[in-house]
């Protein structure tokens, strides 16, 4: 076995290069081990990924999904002629409770209340789990296979069933208590949180992860640090974490990294390790990632970026440029989760698949790898959530099919319930995002973004902005402006759930590539701007 590893890598970096005979020199074999090595997952990190899938976990539960087939007829076939390349699979419920076979951690197994069509024993019973099923899927369909360890998820804050018996043998390993934690409504209801200064946490985690890359057929690890945002007791009362904090994190990933590679060359495989974090340094760092070292030190392979809240602002180009200086992919996300119409737009109602569209566009203008997408699922579900999640997938991993249908662009809508959740409160920028309180008889602004270039097109091509206000009354008229395009005084709103919404053509030949702004002015006291949409028609 040992012989056929040394054949395999001398032969990648022999079939890779035009040495010629006597290409080692004065090399040992085992030093050209690890530049074939080397090679090969350099190789591997920047292979084609047009579109990371991630997948929670949850079809090991999902009702009906008893046999391998109909497991993967959930969410795994469905992905078959989109441009997903990657299925990133999560197996986490909370720290150091799984889905996935382990001696190491505890395995949920439950079939209480709502897990009453847990499926886990059974494919146990069969020598396979979802990550097992889902790594054979990927491979044999050509598809790159992670799994996605969420480094710190709360679930059992308020599922009791995920709550392991780690955290309750040494209650000084998380932050809080059930009573305590039922007082608040803020970051601190998440009592279940791992502190990640107590000595027990990250050998924990390197048993975790040594035991899945020895056990299953996997490409590589992602460390989820956006599952959940607060690793210290300082980031968890709402202040920002300390440089020893941060040093914290780092060693932890630094010995993570060191593992993977080791367990690399066991293997003779390009194991690589990705990270998901917040979009900018600055918010990292609030939390404790040092992301501009982790890629000095060449820490990690690949990046995803944010947790999909701010979906048409994400300000992605300073982290595109440092993985670019450093030679690492960067893939932001998108998530179901903020492109939902949420109070008072809806009550969290899809968004609709050319807003995911939209949001792609910008992010392959800014710089983007490729596209991370979380929390949309195509199973299980209807018919139409098929379709809606195959449509989206099918065409956001390519900037020429984006460019060439309708596509709906927008400013940011983080509702009057994203900007307070304590899962992205720390980590996203909403100062951009709406909605805007308004002062009366006075014009006021947001920027709304549109990255392609509509200079050219034919007049085939019309565009419509939508505006989406409260505190208006049927017979209100409004003042909008979108850019150069003065829409004056408009009539006509209609009640849209909680909204009043405003129509307006836009002249094609008035829209901007990049920054186009949107002002507005209502007379009435108390009202907001909430949503304003510019959709493309081609």
């Amino acid at each position: 076995m040992q012989s056929r590893r040394r054949e395999f890598l001398l032969g990648l970096v022999a079939g890779s290069t035009a040495l010629g005979p006597g290409w080692l020199g004065h090399r040992s074999i085992a030093a050209t081990e690890t530049n074939a090595l080397d090679a090969a997952r350099h190789q591997a990190a920047h292979r084609r990924r047009r579109v990371i899938y991630n997948n929670d976990g949850d079809d090991i539960w999902a009702k009906g999904a008893d046999t391998v087939d109909k497991f993967l007829a959930m969410r795994h076939t469905p992905l078959l002629g989109t441009h997903v390349d990657s299925i990133f699979y999560s197996t986490t419920q909370s720290f150091n409770f799984f889905t996935h076979q382990s001696k190491v951690a505890e395995v949920f197994r439950s079939r209480d209340g709502s897990f009453a069509n847990n499926n886990l024993a059974k494919f146990l019973e069969q020598d396979t789990d979802g990550l097992r099923m889902s790594s054979q899927f990927a491979r044999k369909h050509g598809l790159e296979t992670v799994w996605t360890l969420r480094m710190n998820d709360i679930h059992d804050a308020f599922t009791p069933q995920f709550r392991p018996k780690w955290k309750q043998k040494d209650p000084r390993r998380i932050m809080s208590t059930l009573a305590e934690g039922q007082k608040h409504n803020d970051r601190r209801s998440l009592w279940s949180l791992v502190d990640f200064e107590h000595p027990d946490v990250e050998p924990r985690l390197l048993e975790i992860i040594r035991e899945v890359l020895q056990n299953y057929p996997v490409d590589g690890v992602e460390l989820d640090f956006l599952r959940s945002p607060f690793y210290f007791r300082t980031t968890f009362e709402g202040r920002p974490a300390t440089a020893a904090q941060m040093g914290i994190l780092t060693r932890l990933v630094r010995n993570v990294r060191k593992l993977v590679l080791k367990e690399s060359a066991r293997q003779g495989k390009p194991l690589l390790l990705s990270a998901r974090v917040p979009s900018t340094p600055k918010h990292g760092r609030r939390i404790g990632i040092d992301t501009r070292a982790w890629l000095e030190e060449k820490l990690v392979d690949t990046l995803a970026l944010g947790g999909g809240y701010i979906t048409f602002d994400l300000p992605i180009k300073e982290m595109v440029a440092l993985g670019k200086k450093h030679d690492v992919p960067v893939y932001p996300c998108l998530s179901q989760s903020g492109l939902m119409y949420r109070s008072p737009r809806g009550q969290s109602t899809k968004q609709s698949a050319e807003s995911w569209m939209g949001a792609s566009s910008r992010l392959w203008h800014d710089g983007a790898s490729g596209i991370y997408v979380f929390n949309l699922f195509p199973g299980p579900g209807t018919p139409a959530d098929r379709k809606y999640a195959r449509k989206i997938l099918g065409r956001i991993g390519s900037l020429k099919s984006l460019t060439s249908h309708p596509i709906q662009y927008a400013i940011s809508d983080a509702g009057f319930w994203m900007p307070a959740h304590h899962w992205a409160k720390d980590v996203a920028e909403f100062s951009k995002a709406l909605p805007l309180a308004l002062k009366p008889n006075k014009f006021q602004q947001r920027f709304l973004h549109v990255p392609e270039d509509l200079s050219g097109v034919g007049f085939n091509v019309t565009a419509e902005l939508r505006v989406d206000f409260t505190g208006l009354k049927k017979e209100s008229t409004p003042e909008i402006l979108f850019d150069s395009a003065n829409f004056g005084p408009t009539g006509g709103g209609k009640k849209v759930h909680g909204v009043r919404r405003y129509t307006c053509k836009v002249p094609v030949q008035a829209i901007k590539q990049g920054a186009n702004r949107v002002m507005v002015k209502t007379q009435e006291t108390g009202a907001s701007l909430i949503g304003a949409e510019l959709w493309i028609r081609r």
